[in-house]
């Protein structure tokens, strides 16, 4: 095994640059991710939280992320399982174990460095990941525009409605049990927005043609329509099989569900990783329920209409 960024196996020259998707927490991002991760070309990732802290042991402490043992615990899981997934072509117990003893003996390498290693044990496929953490903070999101300046962004979408409603549910353990309902939902709304903001903000300063936008909602109801215009602008081949095999989303290396190590993505798409029709957007920008002021009102209604809404 290699002890050092230099001394990695894979290309000598420059690395094919990463697919990153952008996308707040429960936007629909693991099973889009699953899908993408059926072309032969792409190999996706379970979210690995590389830039949510400088290092791999400050990745791996939680830096950056909410102080509780078990949430960062949990949150570790996907890095390990892609390194255990790479090394030994193995989920199982022993190999995560051995995964994060691998990852604790790397913890002074930057967490770039550990993306690149992990890009060049994949190649000759194009690495593609997406972790909700790297929208939430402006430090994140910039750290990964710094470090691949040239990749192509792929911004994924969710109606602010189906959003929020997703949030709570699944935040629910985590929210203090006296928060009353229209403050979690006021959390969960900023969550939406402050997110979409940041990443509409940031994708304002790349080249036009080095990012797309695409609602979850028409990549998931219209996959045979939506599929190839993702892989068009990826300037990745298709045909009428490439896509078929594309929405076999249960056929991506991370989708099983495993209770040792249900972290990654999405633990729901991943107890039933087919794919599934979703909801159309509701036409409704708000909720009644929220009980928010007009003037925020306004501004949700205003970045929900930009995004297509």
């Amino acid at each position: 095994m290699t002890d050092s960024p230099g001394e990695q196996p894979g290309p000598t020259g420059p690395l094919p640059h990463p697919v990153l998707m952008l996308a707040p927490a429960r936007s629909y991002s693991t099973v889009s991710l699953a899908m993408l991760a059926g072309h032969p070309q792409l190999y996706g990732f379970p979210e690995m939280l590389v830039f949510s802290a400088p290092t791999v042991g400050e990745i791996l402490e939680g830096v950056g992320r909410p102080a509780n043992a078990a949430w960062i615990e949990f949150g570790n899981i996907g890095i390990s399982r892609a390194v255990a997934q790479i090394h030994e072509g193995t989920q199982s117990p022993a190999a995560l174990e051995r995964a994060m003893d691998w990852l604790r003996d790397h913890g002074n390498w930057k967490a770039v460095a550990l993306m690149d290693y992990l890009l060049r044990r994949v190649y000759p496929k194009i690495g593609l990941e997406k972790s909700p953490d790297t929208v939430r903070s402006e430090r994140a999101l910039n750290a990964c525009l710094q470090a691949y300046p040239q990749s192509m962004y792929l911004h994924l979408t969710r109606h602010p409605v189906s959003t929020v409603r997703s949030m709570q549910k699944h935040w629910a353990r985590f929210f203090p049990p006296e928060m009353p309902e229209q403050l979690r939902s006021r959390v969960c709304l900023m969550s939406w927005y402050t997110c979409h903001l940041r990443i509409v903000k940031a994708l304002l300063g790349l080249p036009g043609d080095q990012w797309m936008r695409v609602r979850a909602e028409d990549l998931l109801r219209e996959p045979r329509v939506w599929l190839p215009r993702v892989l068009d602008r990826l300037s990745l081949g298709h045909d009428n099989l490439t896509i078929e095999q594309m929405m076999q989303t249960d056929k991506w290396r991370f989708a099983q569900y495993n209770p040792d190590a249900a972290g990654g993505g999405d633990y729901s798409f991943m107890r039933n990783p087919a794919l599934r029709p979703v909801p159309a957007p509701a036409a409704e920008l708000d909720s009644p329920s929220w009980e928010i002021t007009n003037e925020v009102r306004r501004r949700i209604t205003v970045l929900a209409r930009y995004l297509g809404y």
